[in-house]
């Protein structure tokens, strides 16, 4: 058993991938992915995120995900392959590409730590996950994973690219997606050698999901007195892409109210630690200790004035614990983010006028940029 291993995948034929295929949303108005999904009726979206909401309990919520991913089953939208194959995935948008893996991997190698994640888990959103996966008994999407980069690995992958690719379109979330099967049994041995020379891996995205995957597991295991270690709950989907390719882009806070402060008192406040100046132009910031911040239709920079606490300085992701203990926290009252229902998320990935639309929508009072994460290995 390697790190990183082939397996036998449940997809869509060639055609019906860019209907069936999950995009992210989370930048997107409402009415827009209501519409998509009824466009695309076999989409994941209509599992993963289901219109019910309004005329149904959780219970048959669960129920139509479950019926409707069983009958794409049913009617061959998504089948499964008949030999274990690695699917090299190439995923692009303006400026840049990276090509990696699809593959699976033990979830005793996330919980000895050679698979790592570096983000605090939000109990709420797992186990969310956990539900979901239960139901379905699926994993939908893979673990976004970054390993180090491994020359003869990553070029024999980019090799591979050369034919034609299995998937090839434009998702909703303005990318370009393609993939190759790669089923070829001397190919497939020796993609696993070869990526057997990392020694680490961490997770760049997915952390609620694979500590739900972790809790499946061992959820399955207390059901099955016979349980080996090689049953299917045993093992997660993950999608590998070398460090040097990777995108990693931090989630920007976004918060719905203000605390009762006016805009102005606001950012009296903030300057008490921070030193807050006017940007004529969307803000992202390039160092870390700063942050953007978008209020009442303008943008600033705010960045620490002082050395951050040493009870701070030895934490992983420095900057989010920075915002927390000096902002989020002693002005906003939000005390706990992973159950504060009034801080959000938004992928940077979606750029910073998604930050704007949210605010001027009234929907949130104030959104916070981060500086790319810098991932080391």
């Amino acid at each position: 058993m390697y790190l990183a291993n082939p397996f036998r995948g449940l997809r869509p034929e060639g055609e019906d991938a860019a209907s069936v295929a999950l995009p992210s949303t989370d930048h997107l108005p409402e009415k827009m992915i209501k519409s998509y999904k009824e466009n695309n009726p076999w989409s994941f979206l209509n599992i993963f995120s289901p219109d019910y909401k309004d005329t149904k309990t959780e219970s048959e919520i669960e129920i139509g995900a479950k019926d409707r991913f069983e009958l794409m089953k049913d009617k061959s939208v998504i089948s499964k392959d008949t030999d274990n194959s690695f699917y090299i995935y190439k995923i692009s948008t303006e400026g840049h590409s990276q090509i990696g893996m699809i593959a699976r991997a033990k979830i005793s190698d996330y919980d000895d730590l050679h698979i790592r994640g570096h983000e605090k888990i939000y109990v709420e959103n797992s186990q969310k996950r956990f539900e979901q996966i239960k139901n379905l008994n699926a994993q939908i999407g893979p673990i976004y994973v970054v390993y180090p980069d491994e020359a003869e690995l990553d070029a024999l992958l980019k090799e591979q690219t050369s034919a034609k690719p299995t998937y090839s379109f434009n998702s909703l979330d303005s990318c370009q997606h393609e993939l190759w099967v790669i089923s070829d049994e001397a190919k497939v041995l020796q993609i696993s050698e070869l990526f057997n020379a990392v020694n680490r891996t961490y997770v760049a995205d997915g952390h609620h999901r694979i500590a739900a995957l972790s809790r499946f597991s061992e959820y399955r295991q207390h059901q099955n007195h016979g349980h080996t270690g090689e049953e299917p709950y045993n093992f997660f989907m993950m999608a590998l892409f070398p460090v040097s390719q990777a995108r990693i882009l931090d989630y920007n806070r976004l918060i719905k109210d203000l605390f009762g402060y006016s805009p102005s008192d606001f950012i009296e406040k903030v300057e008490e630690h921070f030193v807050v100046k006017k940007q004529s132009a969307p803000y992202k910031p390039t160092a870390l200790e700063s942050f953007g911040m978008y209020l009442d239709n303008t943008w600033y920079s705010i960045t620490l004035k002082d050395k951050p606490e040493a009870a701070l300085s030895g934490l992983m992701n420095l900057d989010i614990n920075i915002l927390h203990h000096y902002l989020l926290d002693p002005i906003l009252d939000i005390g706990d983010p992973r159950r504060d229902t009034r801080i959000g998320f938004i992928a940077g990935f979606h750029g910073l006028e998604s930050i704007e639309k949210k605010v001027d929508s009234g929907e949130v009072e104030v959104g916070f940029s981060f500086s790319q994460h810098p991932w080391s290995t």
